[in-house]
C-alpha cells in the first residue's frame, strides 16, 4: 500500500513534476501520479481551519516536515497551536515496495505513542476531514480504474477516472466504497476528488491554483467537506503559509517513533 489518492489531500500540499510522456489510460494516469517527484528535505507551515455544519470555526497551525530515505517517503506533522492541540504529532513512512505503509500517532497529553494500524485509518484525524488514510499515499494496485473524460477544473485540464478499492481489505482501510479523481495534465496531481463513504456520506476535497515552487508542483489551498445528503456536515481548510525545499535541517533522525515526544 502506498502513494496515491485523496492525498488529492492533506500532505497533497507537497506535489510533483511532470512525467515525459502522456498517458494513454487509467492505469497509466495511475502510474504517472504515484512516479512524481514529491521533493526533498521539505520544510512547510500549513494553517488548519475546521468548520462545523452550524459555521462554527476552529483554527490550527501545524508544521509538515518530508524526506526521501531510500525506499521510502517520510512525513511528519506536527501541530504547533492551539494549546489543547499543541504537540500532536503523526508520522508516515510511505514504502516504495511491497511493505505496508507505516503510521505512529503521538498524543503529549498522554505521553504516549501509538501506532495506526490499517483498520484504523479510516477514522478522523483530530476531528478533520481528513482521516488517517487521506495522509497515505496509495499504490496503483489498490484500485480498479476507468478512464471516464478530460474536464476543465478551475481552468485547469484535467483526466477523470473512477476508482474502486481492490479488495474489501482496502475498501475497509480507506473508509469508501468507491470514489471519482481529477487529475491534472500539466502537473499530474490529483486537483480534485469525490469519495462515497461506507457510511453513506460523501467527502470533496479541492486543491486551488498550482504552482512550482523550486521545480516541485504544489497546491496553495486545499477544502474537503464531508456530506450527507444535500446538507454540509463539516469542511477543513488547508492554506500553505511557508514552503522549503533542500533544508539541510531536515534529516532522518527527526523521523523516528522513539523521537516523537521530543
Amino acid at each position: 500500500m502506498k502513494r496515491l489518492l485523496l492525498s488529492s489531500c492533506f500532505v497533497c500540499l507537497l506535489v510533483a513534476s511532470v512525467g515525459a510522456q502522456r498517458p494513454r489510460d487509467a492505469r497509466a494516469i495511475l502510474e504517472a501520479v504515484h512516479a512524481r517527484d514529491e521533493g526533498d528535505h521539505a520544510r512547510l507551515r500549513v494553517r488548519m481551519t475546521l468548520r462545523d455544519g452550524r459555521g462554527a470555526t476552529r483554527t490550527r497551525d501545524l508544521s509538515i516536515l518530508a524526506l526521501r530515505e531510500d525506499d521510502a517517503l517520510l512525513t511528519l506533522v506536527r501541530f504547533e497551536s492551539p494549546s489543547d492541540v499543541a504537540g500532536t504529532t503523526l508520522l508516515t513512512r510511505d514504502h516504495d515496495d511491497a511493505r505496508a505503509d507505516e503510521q505512529w500517532l503521538h498524543l503529549p497529553a498522554f505521553r504516549r505513542t501509538s501506532r495506526i494500524v490499517a483498520n484504523g485509518r479510516a477514522r478522523s484525524f483530530l476531528g478533520s476531514d481528513l482521516s488517517f488514510a487521506d495522509l497515505t499515499r496509495r499504490h496503483p494496485d489498490d484500485f480498479e480504474a476507468r478512464l471516464l473524460g478530460e474536464e476543465d477544473v478551475e481552468g485547469e485540464r484535467t483526466w477523470r477516472l473512477a476508482l474502486t478499492p481492490r479488495d474489501a481489505a482496502v475498501r475497509d482501510e480507506l473508509g469508501y466504497r468507491s470514489a471519482e479523481i481529477w487529475v491534472s495534465q500539466r502537473a499530474h496531481v490529483v486537483v480534485r476528488s469525490k469519495a462515497e463513504l461506507l457510511d453513506g456520506r460523501t467527502k470533496y476535497v479541492q486543491s486551488d491554483a498550482l504552482v512550482r515552487v523550486d521545480g516541485v508542483w504544489i497546491a496553495r489551498r486545499l477544502v474537503a467537506r464531508t456530506v450527507r445528503g444535500t446538507t454540509l456536515e463539516s469542511e477543513t481548510v488547508l492554506e500553505r503559509r511557508e514552503v522549503r525545499f533542500g533544508d539541510a535541517s531536515v534529516v532522518a533522525d527527526l523521523f523516528e517513533p522513539s523521537q516523537l515526544g521530543g
